[in-house]
This record gives structure tokens, sequence and C-alpha cells, in this order.
């Protein structure tokens, strides 16, 4: 395992147990702030591990996931807004419109995580393998966190279909399409311009916005039985 790979494999399993830790533990402070703080405390982390090793690559990872985090508050908010097939409670800190605002945030970590392991896997077997990677992962992190989120309060689907009652079939397709753009988006701007991240991370959220929208009409609404 080269020295990123173990910097980042450590800096995720230590930021797994902090959010348990926080978010479990008693105490007087609101949710809402919880999360915020582990979220910076999650890209002050990063910086550091990258300053000390240098990780240039993980550099442009993590400035593309955050940039594109903030942009998925917009298919957050058509779910809550125009879809009304997710709510987020009230987590005692800012919202952004009808999204609680650490989304803007909260994207970064999945997106590292999956781009992280697409790139690993093209290194090793070739970029037909860090295409599947890009998806499988996306599939493991995006279904945990499904099953994770929700019973914490962070979000809520509503008037849709679910498995256990957390997990929205309708959201999957989208979420595996948007681990293979992620990664592709990392792609095409690593060595270009810093700014190139923000139009490319637009275009991934929008993507992800209509794929959301195209699966729930097909699942959800039925539109082509």
């Amino acid at each position: 395992m080269e020295a990123e790979e173990r910097d980042l494999v450590l800096l995720h399993v230590g930021f797994a147990v902090a959010v348990a830790g926080a978010l479990l533990a008693p105490g007087d402070l609101a949710q809402g702030w919880r999360i915020w703080g582990l979220l910076l405390a999650y890209d002050a982390a990063t910086l550091g591990l990258v300053w000390r090793g240098g990780h240039l690559r993980w550099l442009r990872v993590w400035w593309f996931a955050a940039v594109t985090s903030v942009f998925q508050v917009l298919p957050d908010a058509v779910l809550a807004a125009g879809l009304g097939t997710l709510t987020f409670p009230a987590d005692g800190a800012p919202d952004i419109g009808p999204v609680t605002a650490s989304m803007a945030r909260m994207w970064t970590v999945p997106l590292v995580m999956i781009v992280a392991a697409a790139d690993a896997a093209d290194r090793r077997r070739g970029t037909a393998a860090g295409w599947v990677a890009a998806v499988l992962v996306a599939g493991v992190v995006f279904v945990g966190a499904e099953a994770v989120l929700p019973p914490l309060g962070i979000w809520e689907p509503v008037g849709v279909t679910t498995l256990g009652g957390w997990l929205a079939p309708y959201v999957l397709p989208p979420e595996l399409l948007l681990g293979a753009a992620a990664w592709w988006g990392v792609q095409v701007t690593r060595e270009r311009h810093p700014l190139l991240v923000v139009p490319v991370g637009a275009l991934v959220s929008v993507l992800y916005t209509g794929a959301l929208a195209v699966s729930w009409l097909l699942l959800e609404r039925g539109l082509l039985s």
C-alpha cells in the first residue's frame, strides 16, 4: 500500500470513529453544529496530511469533491422542494432553503472515498478496473450512508418506496452514476487549472439531478408501465 493510500485509509477510519463518538455522545451542542465541526475537522485533517506527505494527487481529489459538494445542494433541494421525496429534520444549524446547510460539505467525504478507490484500481489494474471500482464503491458507500444517516435524523425519505424504512431504491442508479461521474470529473480536471473544477463539478451535480428525476419517474411513478 502506498503512503498516500495508507494515510487515506487511516483518515477515514479515524473520521468514522469520530462521527460515531460525536453524534452518539450526550451533550447540549445541537447535532447540526456537531456535524459542522466534524466536516471542518475532516477538511483540516485532509489538508494537513496532504501538506505533510506531499500528496498532490489526493489534494486534487479533495478539491474536486469539496467544490462538487457545494453544488450537491441542488439535487438535495430538488428532492426536498421539487419532488417532495426527502426532508431534512431541524438540527439546530442553518439551512439553505429546504436543505440543511451541512450537506454542502457532507458530500466531500464519500466522493473522496469513491475517487480514491477508483484511482487505486486504475493504477493497479487499468482504466476499466477504475470505472468498475468507481461504480462498486459508490454503491457500497451510498448504501452505507442511506443505512446510517436517516436513523440519526440527518435526512428522511418521504412518500417513496423504501427497503427497511430507510433505503429508497430509486436513488441507487443515480448514485452509481454519480460515482462514475465524479471519477471522470477528477480525471479531466486533475492536470488543468484548479478553477476548471467549478464548471465540471456543477456539470456532475446537474447530471446527478437529472438522473434522480428520471429514476423517480421510472421507478416511483411507473412512467413506462
